[in-house]
């Protein structure tokens, strides 16, 4: 689709930049690029501006971001302030914030948006609407307070050399800027017939922004060009923001018909038996988990029908993700996944921070307490700054200065392809009196899913009773033991072995009742006089351990003279991990009591019309 005259960037400048650079105003980056003069500064434009229009604009004119990855910044521009409700607050922008630079039909869904507003604080945002043809986007927070509203409904008329305002606010800095110009007539084919053109010089910072005239009445938004600027009008603006109103209005509950709301027809409620019939094959091979309804892993297209549900909710009984950015930038950190919504009561499930539902640590003699406090640790795996696996490990030995830990390999496995281990990852270990170190990977076994961690100038004091083997008959009472990786936080819980087979592709594996979570994987298993029975993993009904015996034969072929860093015979077993997901009652309401599939089928049907 080619789109002269909508080009807000330049191709040569946008591919220079790869990282944002937060906090700066760093000359080489285009997005942070001044013009005209400052509004504090006294000077320029604004000596011609009355102060209510000044204060309008500065009220009104926000400055976004989008970025691709952490702190890579995709790009940065201007908008407008042009909805506040009690639920929601809009903001008019050009679409070029994430739209692809290779393919400029494709938009990039998976961005995380970011909005400066005129008091300087930061808001995640979302994409709310857009418009490919005209390059124009309509961004949305969670509702902010008292915010200034652009006028757009006014009848004034411009003509070809009034006296103009652009407008633009740099991302980082939040600095507002203007500079004058006049209305031009457009070259006969230079632009697309619908731009208008102005004098105003901007650079790429003004993109998006508005173009008032000196009584700051709004004429339309700017984008980019090399020696003048062209701009959407404000008639062009209105008709498209009519067509995503009616659009939203489609997709609000409540009504019949084409153009209106959607009723929702109740379905009853089935009986487990004929639910798991219906679903039986769907979750086939599918993980366990503990809501099968909001995790993506049992219920294919699910992100799909929960975005499609946050726009039918806009309109009355919105759940917006409003939450605010240090939040969000510690949920990428830690390597969660950003919720759709915002809903009262809504959980991150399978993290790495859930404690055990039931926690006997008082209830251990006081010398098997003592040994297991000094001994146990936690580990986690970063890739640069995110954190990729959080797990719980125990000290085998030590060797002079060196001190080694025994833990599950998911800590250093791919997320994408479970038979490989990640390169270049960082091993941080959280040692008993709650300091972090860093550790080394020294040995793996896939097959088995036991790693070796390696801690240099640092010597334990205790270790577990791993050489003291013992008979483990069924029914026997166990301790799984775990440690929270991010508080420090020791958690014991307790079962009987059984004499179940594993469902894991591992066959020596054994199974005990005890209910460990995520943090537990890599753990200890012993019994109450604290002898080591095994290294536990996890499972959503029952935990899967590997027994010492086993344990030993691996770290003696470890140990082996000329052995490499791994042993896993050529045959690597799966060890699945439930990845972490939002769970939304609003959804479990929603459906027990629609059904969501035939809902979008219906909608889809009335949009043909």
């Amino acid at each position: 689709m080619k789109r002269e005259g909508v080009c807000t960037r330049s191709q040569t400048k946008r591919q220079k930049v790869w990282t944002a650079w937060r906090g700066n105003s760093h000359p080489d980056n285009p997005f942070e690029e001044e013009f005209g003069s400052l509004s504090d500064s006294g000077q320029g434009v604004w000596t011609e501006l009355s102060e209510e229009v000044a204060s309008n604009l500065a009220g009104t004119v926000v400055s976004l971001a989008s970025f691709a990855d952490g702190n890579a910044v995709f790009f940065a521009c201007t908008g407008i302030i042009i909805v506040n409700k009690p639920t929601f607050t809009s903001f008019l922008t050009s679409l070029s914030l994430v739209r692809s630079i290779d393919d400029d039909t494709k938009i990039l869904h998976d961005m995380t948006i970011e909005v400066r507003l005129p008091d300087n604080k930061l808001e995640l945002g979302w994409l709310e609407s857009y418009d490919l043809k005209y390059n124009v986007a309509v961004i949305n927070i969670g509702h902010y307070r008292s915010l200034q509203v652009t006028c757009l409904d006014h009848q004034r008329q411009f003509e070809s050399h009034s006296k103009v305002v652009a407008v633009g606010r740099c991302f980082n800095s939040g600095k507002l800027m203007a500079t004058a110009g006049m209305l031009t007539d457009n070259p006969q084919g230079a632009y697309r017939e619908e731009l208008a053109i102005s004098t105003c010089e901007i650079t790429m910072t003004g993109v998006g922004g508005p173009l008032v005239d000196f009584n700051g009445d709004f004429i339309g938004m700017n984008f980019y060009a090399e020696k003048e600027t062209p701009f959407l009008p404000r008639i062009k603006i209105l008709e498209l923001l009519s067509q995503f109103r009616e659009t939203i209005q489609w997709m609000a509950p409540n009504k019949k018909g084409p153009g209106s709301k959607i009723e929702r027809f109740p379905r009853p409620c089935k009986p487990d038996s004929e639910v798991s019939s219906r679903k039986g094959e769907k979750l086939k091979d599918q993980k366990p988990s503990i809501c099968t309804l909001c995790d993506p892993e049992c219920q294919p297209g699910l992100m799909d029908r929960l975005l499609l549900e946050r726009k039918s909710l806009c309109s009355g009984r919105p759940s917006y993700p409003c939450f605010g950015v240090p939040t969000k930038k510690e949920l990428r950190s830690n390597g969660y996944p950003l919720p759709v919504w915002q809903n009262a009561g809504m959980r991150l499930l399978n993290n790495f921070e859930e404690k055990f539902s039931e926690d006997i640590w008082s209830k251990l003699e006081r010398n098997v307490a003592s040994n297991m406090s000094q001994s146990v640790v936690a580990l986690a795996s970063f890739s640069g700054k995110t954190r990729c696996f959080a797990c719980t490990g125990v000290f085998i030995d030590c060797n002079g200065s060196t001190t080694r830990v025994l833990t599950s390999a998911s800590l250093v496995r791919t997320s994408d392809n479970e038979n490989k281990v990640a390169d270049n990852l960082k091993i941080v270990v959280c040692l008993p009196d709650n300091r972090h170190t860093r550790g080394t990977l020294q040995h793996y076994s896939l097959h088995y899913n036991i790693a070796v961690v390696h801690i240099k100038n640092f010597c334990c004091t205790q270790t577990a009773q791993i050489d003291n083997q013992m008979l483990i008959k069924p029914q026997k009472e166990v301790v799984a033991i775990g440690r929270v990786y991010q508080s420090g936080k020791l958690m014991a819980t307790s079962g009987i072995v059984t004499d179940k087979p594993s469902k894991l592709g591992c066959k020596e594996l054994k199974i005990s009742t005890c209910k460990i979570t995520k943090a537990g994987i890599g753990g200890p298993l012993i019994d109450f006089d604290g002898n080591f029975i095994g290294m536990n993993f996890y499972g959503l009904e029952e935990t899967p351990y590997i027994p010492v015996n086993i344990i030993l034969k691996v770290l003696k072929n470890f140990d082996a003279p000329g052995t490499v860093a791994r042993d896993d015979d050529d045959s690597p077993n799966r060890w699945p991990v439930p990845k972490p997901f939002w769970c939304y009652p609003k959804w479990h309401e929603l459906e027990e009591g629609i059904d969501v599939e035939e809902e979008i089928i219906y909608l889809r049907q009335w949009q043909q019309f």
